[in-house]
């Protein structure tokens, strides 16, 4: 047996049966039950339903699961916690538990019953306290979330001041060559070759204006315009700092133009 919260999601007047929805486990799934259950404690809300004076889907009540052949059903409900009977204590001391957990877990969105939840089986003053208790959590989680990215914001800023002393280059272009680094890392590339491809195939040249833009290459007398390239000593930049092999061929940059200049 297991007890269980929820809404009633559908009602067949004609029938006399329905689905109720779940709360604390599988909150996707439906449990049948038939009015006559409604109508054993609660004669009054079953014949507001059967003569529709009550939208269903408005009414909540609390309810134990049984399964047979069938599937699992409504076997008894209560319309309040304090309509069920001291018998339950323990099963109500779980989803007492298992409410504070996820009150208190903010890496998870706050569903949306817990509220109505919370005052139903601890009440409106311990919601609060919950409530407090979340606000502070999350206070905490935000201050530490934002001294984390000030912290990598400082060793990215010193990563740019490195790349501009060591490679003798303006700290904007410094700035795209840092996050284009950063991005090419994961990857472990071991040629120039593969890195060429890769940002040829995802068109990265178009994200860092200052680095990139049209190389006019050279070949065999024939000259072709390679837009997203980068020009010869960022492109040398780059490969010392992934420590990428050379893979050489016979063309040649002959001039660049960075896509600053076009957009």
């Amino acid at each position: 047996m297991t007890i269980e919260f929820g809404r009633i999601e559908s009602y067949n007047i004609d029938r006399g049966f329905g689905f109720v929805g779940r709360t604390f486990s599988n909150p996707n799934g439906k449990v049948f039950f038939h009015i006559k259950k409604i109508k054993i404690k609660h004669p009054e809300l079953a014949q507001k339903l059967d003569n529709s004076e009550v939208a269903f889907e408005t009414v909540n009540f609390w309810y134990e699961i049984e399964t047979n052949e069938k599937g699992e059903q409504v076997s008894k409900l209560w319309l309040g916690t304090e309509n069920i009977p001291q018998s339950y204590t323990h099963e109500l001391c779980g989803l007492i538990q298992k409410v504070e957990s996820i009150w208190k877990n903010v890496d998870s969105p706050k569903p949306s019953w817990l509220d109505l939840v919370t005052i139903e089986l601890v009440g409106v003053g311990s919601r609060h306290e919950l409530s407090v208790e979340r606000d502070n959590l999350e206070s905490q989680l935000r201050e530490a979330e934002e001294e984390r990215r000030r912290e990598v914001e400082a060793l990215r800023q010193n990563e740019i001041r490195r790349i501009v002393r060591e490679h003798n280059l303006k700290k904007a272009e410094a700035d795209e060559l840092e996050q284009l680094l950063a991005e090419m890392r994961p990857l472990n590339f071991t040629h120039s070759k593969q890195l060429s491809a890769h940002i040829v195939e995802h068109q990265l040249g178009y994200r860092y204006p200052n680095i990139s833009g049209i190389v006019r290459m050279e070949e065999a007398g024939t000259e072709w315009d390679f837009h997203g390239g980068f020009p010869p000593d960022i492109y040398k930049v780059i490969c010392m700092e992934l420590k990428l092999g050379n893979q050489r061929t016979s063309a040649r940059p002959v001039s660049f133009t960075s896509f600053k200049n076009f957009y």
